[in-house]
């Protein structure tokens, strides 16, 4: 198999943002004012994909977009920011995604997520880009999309590709047991853990269980991102905790996509799995202390001038 010098290609969501900054937020029946407001591209493929760039690696994108305004806008980005367009689909008459972030004062956030065009994203589309998706060293994709357009790509990925899922937002109701054996490293946080094994983990000996749960249920390497706890990393061979520095957070929006993103550029370079989640684990640890998504993404320059903070 011929593999592409690119290495990597992502498969997802692009959703437009609109991102509120409120001194709570909201429960049921309240209405508040937000005291800030900025608006963004987003989606969980989107941000993973401008990380990688960002740091300083290359991939191509594969997604779709709705042809309203937000659509029109989203491609006016996407050739703005040079992206190769090939794998780019417009649907027609349908909306973009959407979605609508609450973040308070301590940078928590709830996200509300209208998928619009990216669950147009079918395995009808997958299939008339097979022969060039399996050119990517490693096919990269998460849960915004749907979810057998994904168990489409694990099954047609072929022995020398590394399928890597971010299973987010988790589907309480779909059977994981399935997907699971067929994905090379699988990147979610503590609650999708929890989730997908229906387990606690609040504490290491809990998160450790759960993870083998994921191993004997098939896949191959777990990589779960625990906030301001950091990283465990498992497999048949690893298990280990990383800690992350203690940063201050102001918006932990797309602090998940940003630690994908990193790791999959340093997987890429290294297939080191510890090196790999140790910077990626940094990456999203300054992102945090910044607003935005990709915006608060730490970009090459400042890594290499930051060289000795991300030694591994």
């Amino acid at each position: 198999m011929k593999i592409n010098k690119r290495s990597i290609i992502v498969i997802g969501s692009s959703n437009f943002d609109i991102n509120l900054k409120v001194k709570n937020i909201p429960v049921t029946g309240e209405t508040i004012l937000s005291s800030d407001m900025h608006t963004g591209f987003g989606g969980k493929g989107t941000n993973q994909v401008l990380t990688i760039r960002k740091v300083g690696g290359e991939a191509d994108y594969l997604t779709c977009l709705g042809d309203d305004i937000f659509g029109e806008l989203y491609l006016d980005y996407l050739k703005k920011k040079n992206f190769n367009l090939e794998f780019i689909n417009i649907i027609k008459n349908q909306n973009n995604g959407i979605a609508i972030v609450n973040i308070d004062f301590e940078g928590r956030n709830t996200i509300v997520v209208y998928p619009g065009s990216s669950s147009f994203l079918s395995p009808d589309i997958i299939f008339k880009n097979l022969d060039r998706i399996l050119e990517y060293e490693i096919i990269m994709t998460q849960l915004e999309i749907p979810v057998e357009t994904v168990e489409f790509i694990a099954e047609k990925k072929g022995s020398e590709n590394i399928f890597v899922l971010n299973p987010s937002p988790i589907n309480k109701d779909y059977d994981y047991s399935t997907l699971l054996p067929k994905v090379d490293i699988l990147i979610p946080n503590e609650v999708e853990l929890s989730q997908i094994t229906e387990s606690e983990t609040a504490n290491a000996g809990q998160i450790e269980k759960a993870s083998k749960k994921i191993l004997d249920m098939g896949a191959k390497n777990l990589i779960v991102t625990l906030g301001n706890r950091g990283v465990f990393v498992n497999n048949k061979d690893i298990q280990k905790f990383i800690a992350c520095t203690d940063f201050k957070p102001v918006d932990t929006t797309g602090a998940g996509d940003a630690f994908t993103g990193a790791f999959l550029y340093k997987y890429s370079k290294t297939k080191n799995l510890i090196a790999s989640a140790d910077f990626a684990n940094k990456v999203a640890g300054l992102s945090v202390t910044r607003y935005g998504t990709h915006e608060s993404v730490p970009d090459a320059e400042e890594i290499s001038n930051m060289r000795d903070f991300f030694k591994y």
